[in-house]
């Protein structure tokens, strides 16, 4: 390794410094040339979609590694990877640097070892991704830490914010949609694909002629220990329709190479043919009249209030009473939750589902979170709701230009940084 660096230099020495620079400038170019977006009219959110789009390049891993939440600006998180990845930060990726998005799903697939370890811990079957995920997929999320009301308290989110889990194989499923990388689908993806799907199917609980998935957190963190999070359930639904489907082309095209697969992983018909019963029959509770989901199960039940204010620098402000102590017995949310479901599946729900849904969860989010405007400005655009979307992009935008939540010192806001991308290329 040291006499190679040595090799290296001497070349760049003989080359010279205007031929380094000259190459140097050639290559930020052509990256510039494929992922650069103008926006005319609005100089401050050009300067700020800018801003993020360089992020993204410079972080972007050239061989399979992770992208941490905080990427690598500071030793925030530790460089632990989390559903940020997945979620925000991989379409960027797709859709521009294909190659980049395999490393990033390559690392996903090289820690599948750990998360095989980190399901058995728990008593289930499978793979179970790391909320919170370093070098070999086991979990570690501290099981201490000092929550917003500043006292330390447990954390919970690596053993129950288990839609991770399925965050991966969306991420999966949609670099697959896009680039149609069939030797990544054979060779990792269907094994976790369906590594996963054998951990669902043994987390659920059955009841009556339903199914269900107890005591977790969903996106949004404010309420722990909950049972079915409609984020969590309807991801766990489309993942083992997804698994099943997937299993069925395989069984008609590729029976061999399906065989082998299978009998590396310890799985056969019958498992197959309970993923698709969960799917069809796992519980998620919609009220036709009002078109609301209900975010977990009694969260309709809980002490309602709404944001009816903001502070100078524009946020939300608590209702009288409530405090950061008492507030998972009230229906106020950290981040948006039902509302990423609908923008992960736009085309599962209705306009006025979309509708009710935003101006009912928009009323009650408090966006304690980097990962929240985002998704309210994409989820204001659907429900035409344009002057708030717009509000919402641009806080996204300068989430650390202008050191929104103040502390951006302790690192860049890695999912911010992607959904702003997203919020420009996907929505507007």
């Amino acid at each position: 390794m040291f006499k190679s660096t040595i090799c290296r230099l001497k070349s760049f020495v003989r080359r010279g410094a205007a031929t380094e620079i000259s190459a140097h400038l050639d290559a930020w170019n052509e990256k510039w040339k494929q992922a650069d977006v103008v926006i005319k009219g609005d100089e401050k959110a050009r300067h700020a979609l800018r801003y993020n789009i360089y992020q993204l390049l410079i972080n972007g891993p050239c061989r399979p590694e992770g992208i941490g939440a905080k990427f690598l600006s500071s030793e925030g998180y530790l460089g632990h990877v989390f559903w940020d990845t997945e979620i925000f930060i991989l379409p960027f990726f797709i859709y521009n640097f294909p190659e980049i998005a395999r490393n990033m799903l390559l690392y996903r697939y090289n820690t599948l070892a750990g998360a095989k370890k980190n399901a058995l811990k728990m008593g289930y079957k499978g793979a179970k991704y790391a909320w919170e995920s370093a070098v070999t997929g086991e979990d570690v999320t501290p099981r201490f830490a000092s929550k917003l009301e500043r006292t330390i308290r447990l954390i919970y989110t690596g053993t129950e914010e288990d839609h991770i889990v399925s965050d991966v194989i969306y991420g999966v499923e949609k670099y697959f949609r896009v680039t149609g990388d069939e030797d990544f689908l054979m060779e990792c993806g269907l094994e976790m694909v369906f590594l996963t799907a054998k951990f669902w199917a043994s987390r659920v609980v059955k009841e009556g002629e339903h199914y269900e998935i107890r005591c977790v957190i969903g996106p949004d963190e404010f309420h722990e220990h909950v049972n079915n999070n409609a984020y969590t359930n309807f991801m766990v639904k489309w993942h083992l329709r997804l698994a099943a489907m997937l299993f069925k082309y395989m069984n008609r095209n590729n029976s061999d190479f399906l065989s082998e697969l299978c009998s590396g992983i310890a799985l056969d018909n019958k498992e197959v043919e309970a993923w698709a019963d969960i799917s069809r029959n796992l519980k998620l509770s919609y009220d036709p009249e009002t078109k609301l989901f209900e975010q977990f199960d009694g969260y309709f039940s809980l002490k309602d209030h709404v944001i009816e204010g903001v502070d100078r620098k524009g946020h939300p402000v608590l209702p009288r009473g409530v405090h950061y102590r008492n507030i998972q017995s009230t229906r106020l949310i950290k981040q948006a939750d039902v509302l990423i479901m609908m923008l992960l599946f736009p085309h599962a729900f209705s306009d006025e589902d979309k509708v009710a849904n935003f101006e009912y969860y928009e009323k009650r989010t408090v966006h304690k979170s980097s990962l929240s405007h985002c998704i309210h400005a994409m989820m204001g655009l659907s429900a035409g709701r344009r002057s708030r979307a717009y509000s919402y992009f641009m806080k996204t935008a300068l989430f650390d230009l202008e050191n929104q939540h103040e502390n951006s010192a302790l690192g860049i806001h890695a999912a911010a940084v992607g959904g702003t991308w997203q919020a420009t290329v996907f929505r507007y």
